[in-house]
């Protein structure tokens, strides 16, 4: 028996056969096989014949798993005692030139072992070895292996298992094997033209698995044409893979808060048109872009203000009875805002240290404010003195007629009106 094993393993090396190879990446093996049990001298078994079956699956062409149960009839060798095993085990192979006719594998697993006879035993096994499938069609292939067996129990125990079996296998995923003439590469892209999906592809250019230019950015365009490589995902791009910016403000549409600015206005990190003056309206709109700090505007970003021309004596903070005129404009703007705080603003021309200039328009302002308070009787919450001393001029320093319009008091709105 151990010749007819053998000699049916050696026919299935050496048998020559035109089918090509068929292991499927993703298929199921059912393997029915006959194996010849060579037991070891300690285990007082008789040699013997174990049918058994396989169940495996295919991950790759190089990679599978297998289940396989057999189990034999044999005899104690001392005794003569029928004996009942049963193997059992799970193996990894690794499948030799999967794409040949004839493809070598090896083969190694767990499992266990069952003896019920003079001596009941259940123990761990390891099993290593190896064998070629011979593959007749496309889907069915002869088999051939040996292993080694090594059961643990109170002393291990080696034996050899010789099988031979037919293997059939269902499902998977088939490629495709080109059989024709040599395969040509035309675009030079290292994918053979059967296979490439992208076959006109410039000299150089790197691809993927089906020959098509990579897109690392997955934005549609591909690598090489690709000025802006790194673009988040789900990001609309140009026809240079670069994210839009619709409204051209140099902000990309999806970072820009303020997606239709008109041309050629300045905007910030966020796309939306400047407000220098914090104003609320925009530079772009602002007729008086340098508006102080706080002071209520109109729909052109100009303050709502009222300007007082009013000559003092020099040095002086004290009012002059020529100016009531002016303190009566004042004290009307004033009425004309019931509910609304005002601010004094005092302002003087150049002439002078900047220090004394400030010093001067807060006095100013104050004298003003007091004059609104003492003769119109303007509630003190309702206004507030403040110098700029020469920091914020109407008209030049260079004549006598610009440095009169600077020395004014100018009243704001601090807020605007309900």
């Amino acid at each position: 028996m151990k010749r007819i094993i053998l000699g049916l393993v050696l026919l299935c090396v050496f048998t020559t056969t035109q089918a090509l190879a068929e292991i499927r990446p993703g298929s199921f093996t059912l393997t029915p096989q006959l194996s010849y049990f060579i037991f070891d001298n300690d285990a007082d078994l008789n040699d013997d014949i174990l049918p058994s079956l396989g169940f495996g699956y295919n991950y790759t062409k190089n990679w599978a798993v297998e289940l396989v149960a057999g189990y034999t009839d044999t005899k104690n060798e001392s005794s003569g005692n029928d004996a009942d095993v049963l193997l059992y085990k799970a193996d990894v192979l690794y499948h030799f030139l999967p794409d040949n006719t004839f493809v070598p594998y090896l083969a190694a697993g767990v499992g266990g072992i069952t003896i019920d006879g003079d001596n009941d035993d259940t123990d761990l096994i390891a099993n290593w070895g190896g064998g070629i499938k011979t593959f007749l069609t496309d889907q069915l292939a002869l088999r051939g292996d040996v292993r080694h067996l090594a059961q643990f129990g109170s002393d291990t125990d080696h034996h050899l298992l010789v099988s031979l079996g037919l293997e059939m296998a269902f499902g998977g995923k088939e490629e495709k094997v080109y059989t024709g003439a040599p395969p040509k590469d035309t675009d030079g892209d290292g994918v053979y033209d059967f296979k490439d999906q992208c076959p006109n592809t410039p000299k150089g250019v790197a691809v993927n698995e089906v020959g098509c230019p990579l897109d690392s950015d997955g934005d549609g365009v591909a690598d090489y044409l690709d000025k802006c490589p790194n673009t988040p995902q789900g990001v609309k791009v140009d026809a240079k893979g670069c994210p839009l910016d619709s409204d051209g403000d140099g902000i990309p549409d999806y970072q820009d808060k303020c997606p239709d600015t008109p041309k050629g206005v300045k905007v910030n990190s966020l796309g939306c048109p400047l407000d220098t003056d914090g104003d609320g309206v925009l530079d772009y709109l602002d007729k008086c872009p340098n508006t102080l700090p706080g002071v209520a505007v109109d729909e052109n970003g100009c303050a709502i203000k009222e300007t007082l021309l009013i000559e003092f004596d020099t040095n002086s903070s004290a009012i002059r009875a020529s100016e009531k005129d002016d303190i009566e404009k004042a004290a009307a703007f004033v009425r004309k805002y019931p509910t609304i705080k005002i601010q004094v603003a005092g302002h003087t021309d150049s002439r002078g240290k900047d220090a004394y200039n400030q010093a001067l328009s807060e006095r100013r302002a104050a004298s003003v404010r007091q004059a609104l308070i003492d003769g119109y009787g303007v509630a003190p919450d309702k206004l507030e003195a403040k110098g700029y001393g020469e920091g914020y001029p109407i008209d030049t320093n260079n004549t006598a007629e610009g440095r009169q319009r600077n020395r004014r008091v100018e009243l704001l709105l601090t807020t605007l009106p309900n």
